[in-house]
């Protein structure tokens, strides 16, 4: 499901502006990124270690897709229970099954209600259908001012990203990272918000940051390598901007000539 993009910020040359779009435009589908010009759909999903990946919460081991089988005879025999459902959820949404996972993690909410951690999961369930606004107002109950979870901050900023929101969006991050500083899978988030919005060289420090962390993953190694190979495209792609016309030389100005008065 489409969501808004961030605004391209404006340039002082038309033609240049242009050519930047243009390049970019001719290496998406090469990065496999949707960062098309202004008014195409972007999904920060479709990046490694997002929101299906930010603040796992505490579900058992067994949440793999290679159980999902045993979870699912699980969760028909006692729908709605808490550590199954997130469970279940997860191995659903691991696999790539986000409207299922949205609809288990929805019943476990009603049977729960109130429970921070499964509104934290339904919440992001809901982030990835693209219900944006439901996905804010769920995962906005799943913790509280006086009591902030990094993990849900960050899932905020996520869906504030894919709703167009940036500069709220790492508001959320800089939020989390005060309770867990350079946590590699926010740093991942505030690069890939980066992205979106085409400062590169943002994303590239901020997603080098999150690599060097002695717990990050392949996943956020692989978008720092499609980030400094964007930045490669970007650096060697002809500009196709016609050449300045040479300037002519002009004559020097003739001064002007004050007549003295007329002596009487």
């Amino acid at each position: 499901m489409p969501n808004r993009m961030g605004p391209i910020m404006p340039g002082k040359g038309g033609a240049a502006s242009r050519a930047v779009k243009c390049r970019f435009g001719a290496i998406l589908p090469v990065l496999a990124i949707a960062l098309a010009i202004s008014g195409c759909s972007s999904r920060l999903g479709q990046f490694n270690g997002s929101l299906r990946d930010v603040g796992g919460t505490s579900a058992p081991a067994e949440a793999g897709t290679a159980n999902i089988e045993s979870l699912a005879r699980r969760y028909d025999a006692d729908p709605g229970n808490k550590a199954v459902s997130i469970a279940y959820g997860g191995a659903l949404r691991a696999r790539g099954q986000f409207q299922q996972a949205a609809a288990v993690l929805q019943r476990a909410s009603i049977v729960n209600v109130g429970d921070k951690e499964v509104a934290s999961a339904y919440g992001r369930a809901l982030g990835d259908v693209g219900r944006f606004d439901e996905a804010m107002r769920v995962l906005g109950q799943a913790h509280s001012a006086d009591r902030p979870d990094w993990r849900v901050l960050s899932s905020q900023g996520v869906v504030s990203d894919q709703m167009g929101q940036h500069s709220r969006a790492r508001e959320f991050y800089a939020e989390a990272l005060k309770i867990v500083p350079d946590h590699p899978s926010v740093l991942s988030n505030l690069g890939l918000s980066y992205l979106l919005t085409r400062d590169i060289a943002k994303a590239e420090e901020m997603l080098a940051r999150a690599a060097s962390m002695p717990n990050a993953d392949a996943r956020i190694a692989a978008n720092l390598t499609m980030v400094r190979g964007l930045r490669s495209q970007l650096g060697a792609a002809p500009t196709n901007r016609p050449a300045a016309p040479k300037a002519t030389p002009k004559a020097a100005p003739k001064a002007a000539l004050m007549s003295a008065p007329a002596q009487r």
